[in-house]
């Protein structure tokens, strides 16, 4: 692949920023579309950016960016990717679950001061679920913003970039009534066996 093919995919996609407003999630899916000449039916980003990146990348690569995902990153064999982006999000995404975990279970046993164990990268969360997730991504949004700096038109920017729309969908797609009803039955379940 020739660099100048990233650095001209980079600049065509939509540029991303954290935020949750109507207008933004439509203006960057209009984009995608635009630029992917995608028809309605087809409302996966992510699918979209894979579908517009696999024109400018090596097999190798595009199979790289394919298999890179939010919801495995944590895993050992991002820990340990050769990608310096990709291995340092990965660590950090690992120790964030490990705290959070930590932190739940503190909660679950009544723990009042559960907000006040000593974590090394957790902020102190709020009680709200929506609103604890919602830190939470955006505490992996600036780990994505720091490890970005430097990398604008490389490998490691569109792998970030991806990280980031996933991030940006997973946010996207919460409803609080919907997670509200799921709390429940959650609860429901743990009490009824």
């Amino acid at each position: 692949m020739l660099s100048g093919n990233l650095e001209y995919l980079m600049s065509s996609l939509p540029d991303l920023m954290f935020d949750n407003s109507e207008t933004y999630q439509k203006e960057v899916s209009k984009l995608f579309k635009t630029y992917n000449s995608a028809d309605e039916a087809s409302q996966d980003l992510v699918l979209m950016l894979h579908a517009e990146a696999e024109k400018f990348l090596s097999t190798k690569e595009f199979n790289d960016l394919k298999a890179l995902s939010l919801k495995a990153i944590h895993q050992e064999r991002f820990q340990n990717n050769s990608q310096h982006v990709i291995a340092s999000f990965s660590r950090f995404n690992h120790q964030m679950k490990r705290e959070v975990q930590r932190f739940r279970e503190h909660r679950k046993n009544e723990d009042l001061n559960a907000n006040k164990l000593n974590f090394d990268i957790l902020p102190e969360l709020s009680n709200n679920p929506l609103k604890a997730e919602e830190q939470l991504l955006k505490l992996q949004w600036d780990k994505l913003e720091e490890l970005s700096i430097g990398h604008y038109s490389d490998l490691a920017a569109l792998f970030i970039y991806k990280l980031k729309l996933e991030l940006l969908v997973r946010w996207w797609s919460f409803n609080e009534e919907v997670g509200l009803n799921i709390f429940k039955q959650t609860l429901k379940m743990e009490v009824y066996g």
